[in-house]
């Protein structure tokens, strides 16, 4: 089995992309600093999905791809209306606001894709299949939306950012990692928790 380091490594392809400005904003004198966006994240997740997805198969796993490419593809779809919500700790542990995010990216997504009539409710149903999370394909891309924000807070780290303020993006993940039930997932999220731990060890920071 290909061990989660060397899936975590290809992830990483996809991050350093997300530090790479674009030539042509360069060459018209552009200079700006800002952090990730949504879109940004958004790739990142795709091509987390496609690896985890791939490495199911490669185990003999019955996965649809193009369902999983798709899911991941328009599962932030709704933050065009609703904006971001961070995860943090406190968000997560508040089932009331957890709830209402979740009425309110429905009800963006729907409100996105009904002008165009029935020509795309079949990506409408794809969205929908990924905010039940219960089919392998959903729990795939959930695993690989929060492996992204995972392997980017790592990369904030490693650029002087201190684990202590990206802690609690590590522990309010952990619920959903164990209801996502994928091994590999599970494998992954570890070993960046423990590259966080040890990073924080390293700087005499006491994590709680």
């Amino acid at each position: 089995m290909i061990q989660a380091e060397l899936l975590i490594e290809l992830i990483r392809r996809g991050e350093s992309l997300k530090s790479i400005d674009r030539a042509g904003w360069l060459l018209a004198g552009i200079e700006s600093e800002r952090i990730e966006s949504v879109a940004e994240h958004s790739y990142g997740s795709i091509l987390s999905a496609i690896i985890i997805a791939q490495q199911l198969i490669s185990n003999g796993t019955d996965i649809n791809l193009e369902t999983v490419v798709l899911m991941a593809a328009l599962h932030d779809l709704p933050e065009s209306i609703t904006g971001d919500i961070a995860r943090t700790k406190a968000f997560v542990e508040d089932k009331q606001q957890v709830r209402a995010k979740e009425l309110a990216e429905k009800h963006a997504i729907k409100s996105i894709f009904e002008p165009l009539e029935n020509s795309f409710e079949n990506l409408l149903n794809i969205w929908d299949e990924f905010n039940l999370g219960k089919s392998l394909e959903a729990r795939v891309v959930k695993g690989a939306d929060i492996i992204d924000m995972l392997v980017h807070a790592r990369s904030l780290e490693e650029s002087g950012a201190s684990p202590q303020s990206l802690h609690q993006f590590f522990i309010s993940s952990r619920a959903l990692i164990d209801s996502v039930a994928i091994e590999i997932v599970t494998e992954i999220y570890n070993t960046l928790f423990h590259e966080h731990q040890q990073k924080a060890r390293a700087q005499g920071i006491i994590l709680k």
